[in-house]
């Protein structure tokens, strides 16, 4: 390549599963050579991949309702997962034991864990509540100035700050010590954020959203860094890769896209990834390979090479 030529990350498929679930995929988390899935079945999964294999470990039930949410801590092997039967669980993956069941109410759709383990966040209507996973308390409730409701909510890897987006469209970030002050407010979606996500240095934030964009922004100060356009419907879900170089998102319009955080360009899309709603996508902490669910059921792998910029 000439000097200068950027090289650009694109992605295979390695492995599938088929059939993960009796119903539709609607979330996935990777940590601790696990990927764990959530399903309109009720249930939670766990998986174990190696090379093409994909090989169950845990089958954690009772959630009464749809599963809307997973989580996995980065530092511990625990897992959170919350479900349209207003509860949220939280589960030891060493195991596949269940640790403790929050009652959180209400409107409780997107989860996320503090890196330690320690806190589970969950949106709701007008905000974000924190819980102690050990104990079950609740510990704080951050509002987001409406009465509108939070579907997704992540947390940095350094566990300082938390992200949420609203039916509204807004995406918001707190401090995730007391008095855990907003220190950004985001709007560039008219319509529900339905997910977003942290880079691995916490220094920006990614949205997804029913508009078909995906939006990169300054965590900090809430600065619009890129928009992501090119999904042919919502955007159901987003993930960075681990040197921040690049992220992938999935939608509605049963697609996989790989974007290059350089230019701000698709350089990929992974059109025959699911026959259905792609829900999910998680990187493998580790780096080189991610993973997408569906409605379809599947769980679809992806490893990285290395080819010229598009």
């Amino acid at each position: 390549l000439p000097p200068g030529t950027h090289m650009a990350t694109l992605y295979h498929p390695t492995a599938s599963q088929l059939n993960a679930h009796e119903g539709g995929i609607s979330c996935v988390a990777w940590g601790h050579g696990l990927v764990v899935t959530g399903s309109a079945d009720e249930a939670v999964h766990s998986y174990a991949v190696s090379g093409a294999k994909i090989e169950r470990r845990h089958t954690l039930t009772g959630h009464e309702l749809g599963v809307t949410a997973v989580a996995v801590a980065a530092d511990v092997a625990v897992a959170a997962s919350a479900a349209l039967d207003s509860r949220i669980r939280v589960w030891n993956l060493d195991t596949g034991s269940l640790n403790l069941e929050i009652d959180c109410g209400p409107m409780s759709y997107g989860v996320a864990l503090s890196p330690d383990g320690a806190t589970v966040a969950a949106g709701s209507m007008g905000g974000i509540s924190l819980w102690d996973a050990a104990s079950g308390s609740k510990t704080a409730s951050l509002s987001i100035g409406s009465d509108r409701i939070v579907l997704c909510a992540a947390i940095s890897a350094d566990g300082a700050l938390l992200a949420a987006g609203a039916e509204d469209g807004g995406v918001h970030v707190f401090e995730m010590e007391a008095p855990y002050q907003r220190v950004a407010k985001m709007e560039a979606h008219a319509v529900a954020v339905r997910c977003v996500a942290f880079s691995r240095d916490g220094k920006t934030v990614l949205s997804g959203s029913e508009d078909s964009r995906a939006v990169l922004w300054e965590a900090a100060s809430g600065r619009q860094l890129y928009t992501l356009q090119g999904h042919g419907s919502w955007v159901l879900g987003a993930a960075f890769s681990a040197d921040g170089s690049h992220v992938v998102t999935c939608s509605s319009d049963q697609t996989v896209r790989n974007w290059d955080l350089t230019t701000g360009a698709s350089v990929q899309t992974l059109a025959d990834s699911h026959s259905d709603q792609a829900w999910g996508v998680a990187f493998d902490p580790s780096g080189g390979r991610f993973c997408s669910v569906g409605d379809d059921r599947a769980i679809r792998v992806f490893e990285a090479t290395v080819a010229g910029g598009e």
